[in-house]
């Protein structure tokens, strides 16, 4: 039963930085295998599972963040868009997922669509490259689509 899972004494900032009773956890392959151990239970709370045992953890906005993003297959036009995450992978970009949220920060599905990331601002500035505005309206240009930017 979830309410008998106990908290690990364990926060991600909105940074994306791991902390174990508010003290960084600096060590970058216990970083890793935490983020591997990730998971969210049913309603929507952050859990690691690791060796049969769970435990929730408190994420102050998202559990992964974008910290950069790269332009595939080139700069002047590309039709995607390479986001690397701070657990150390890339992955392309599914703009249909990008969004606007709260003061103007970038949010998009990642992880096969199973977690919202936030895109740090290096990363959003890495992006802008690629909007244009139209009124209101943002968009994302890639190759000759348009792709609406949406309020969360």
């Amino acid at each position: 039963m979830a309410a008998d899972i106990p908290p690990c004494n364990i926060s991600i900032d909105k940074e994306g930085n791991w902390y174990h009773q508010g003290l960084p956890i600096i060590n970058k392959k216990i970083y890793l295998h935490l983020n591997q151990c990730l998971a969210q239970d049913s309603s929507g709370r952050y859990i690691l599972s690791m060796n049969g045992e769970e435990c929730y953890l408190e994420v102050e906005d998202t559990p992964f963040v974008i910290q950069g993003v790269g332009a595939s297959p080139g700069p002047d036009k590309p039709t995607s868009l390479v986001l690397k995450l701070n657990d150390g992978t890339e992955e392309t970009l599914n703009a249909e997922t990008l969004r606007v949220g709260q003061d103007n920060v970038l949010y998009c599905k990642v992880k096969e669509a199973r977690y919202e990331a936030r895109l740090l601002r290096s990363a959003y500035y890495q992006l802008a490259r690629f909007l244009q505005q139209e009124g209101d309206t943002y968009f994302l240009v890639l190759g000759d689509n348009k792709i609406p930017l949406t309020n969360l």
